[in-house]
């Protein structure tokens, strides 16, 4: 057996030839989106030593997940490769303003702010778009491969990013991490142009806007394991993923390191979501229910090991756990909903999904901020992680919906439940 036919049996996604470009274009696309998550929160923290300001710069990045909605009806709507281009080529072009503006030395923080909004707003029709066609260049026999590999390169991305800035913000200082994510934003936007599949949703007029987000919400609602997966998913993104906002002064405050601690921390997150999904990825035996239990359950016990380390090993150990937990979680969160999901509404269904996850991390990101300035991070890290883990005891003891994920590993989705 060939390296080539013994990669396809292993990952058989990547037999796919459009869809290892769309790989690789999301991979670069999520490798420029940390590198700026990461230059935002260092330069926001610097320019006014507070986690709440903070706090807000990372709420401009993920509030318009709220607006995730529209986007997905526009991914239903239009031709997904052409819609996906262009968003990547307005991510480019907001990525390189920041950093002209950086480059000159007139970054502030309502600079940041706004930048950060405006490229939140870009990939609330950017991800529904990519989502919805990473099941398209597959056959179905692959979409869970697809969705793990998507996944991991996505989650993976988060130490990257940072393990090439990192040094930067040291000596160049936050226009070198800027400069990164430009040259990785390009290079986002070049790989979808060889992508052949063209695809369209089931929307055929946007002025239908409310019919058809009210045929998505009806499809979640009326759908009982598609309902159950998305509330287990609302509740480990708020109460255990939400960390982002107090990271820096986690790292100056309680590890007395502040770029070298935050980089650190920031990559051995990346570093755990990378093993952990590539690992799933490479999974062909095993019952994933049991896996996706485990996984969440770690989950809430990543954040309790953090707020008590005082060293940076400890805490470092401590994210990569996290990291790898969380991702495989979503990663399999995904994969369920994708094997089920009807095409005609998966663009808007994976849209509420990002808008539950996305958006309501952006609040807890603000409010545990906020909070992190009066009580300091590690309190704001051990009660979520304590709260999420009664949900999950709550979850195994009340809703036979999760109860056949945890046992099985497989979703059922109710019968006529689109409704579209």
């Amino acid at each position: 057996m060939t390296p080539t036919a013994r990669l396809h049996r292993a990952l058989p996604a990547t037999a796919s030839r459009d869809f290892n470009y769309v790989w690789l274009a999301a991979t670069a696309s999520s490798i420029a989106l940390w590198t700026m998550l990461l230059g935002n929160a260092w330069v926001v923290y610097e320019l006014s030593d507070s986690s709440a300001w903070v706090a807000v710069a990372v709420f401009a990045s993920m509030f318009p997940f709220f607006l995730a909605p529209i986007g997905g009806l526009i991914a239903d709507r239009f031709e997904r490769r052409t819609l996906l281009l262009f968003s990547r080529a307005g991510a480019l072009a907001g990525m390189t303003i920041l950093f002209l503006i950086a480059a000159f030395g007139l970054l502030e923080v309502w600079i940041v702010v706004v930048g950060a909004l405006g490229l939140g707003l870009v990939r609330s029709t950017e991800t529904p778009a990519d989502q919805a066609l990473v099941a398209n260049v597959v056959g179905k026999e692959a979409i869970a491969n697809a969705v793990v590999l998507s996944t991991t390169t996505r989650l993976g991305a988060r130490a990257v990013g940072p393990l090439i800035a990192g040094p930067l913000l040291e000596t160049i200082g936050v226009e070198g991490a800027y400069g990164v994510a430009v040259a990785f934003g390009i290079l986002a936007t070049l790989f979808v142009v060889p992508v052949h599949t063209r695809s369209l949703g089931g929307v055929t007029d946007l002025r239908e806007f409310a019919t058809g987000l009210r045929e998505g919400i009806r499809y979640v609602r009326n759908t009982g394991p598609v309902l159950a997966v998305f509330i287990i998913v609302v509740a480990h993104c708020v109460l255990t993923m939400s960390f982002d906002s107090m990271l820096p002064g986690f790292a100056s405050h309680d590890l007395h390191l502040p770029t070298r601690g935050f980089t650190a921390l920031s990559v051995a997150v990346g570093a755990g979501a990378f093993i952990g999904t590539l690992s799933l990825a490479l999974l062909t035996r095993g019952n994933r229910g049991t896996l996706f239990l485990a996984m969440i359950i770690i989950s809430g016990i990543g954040p309790i090991f953090l707020a008590m380390s005082n060293t940076l090993p400890a805490a470092a150990t401590s994210a990569m756990i996290m990291g790898a937990s969380q991702a495989v979680t979503m990663a399999l969160a995904a994969v369920f909903l994708q094997e089920v999901v009807d095409d005609a509404v998966r663009g808007r269904v994976m849209s509420l999904y990002l808008m539950s996850a996305g958006g309501l991390m952006a609040f807890a990101n603000l409010g545990y901020g906020a909070m992190a300035d009066i009580w300091g991070a590690p309190i704001l890290l051990l009660i979520p992680g304590i709260g999420f883990l009664a949900i999950v005891a709550a979850t195994i003891a009340t809703n036979p919906h999760l109860r056949r994920v945890y046992g099985t590993g497989t979703l059922v989705p109710a019968p006529a439940a689109a409704g579209a």
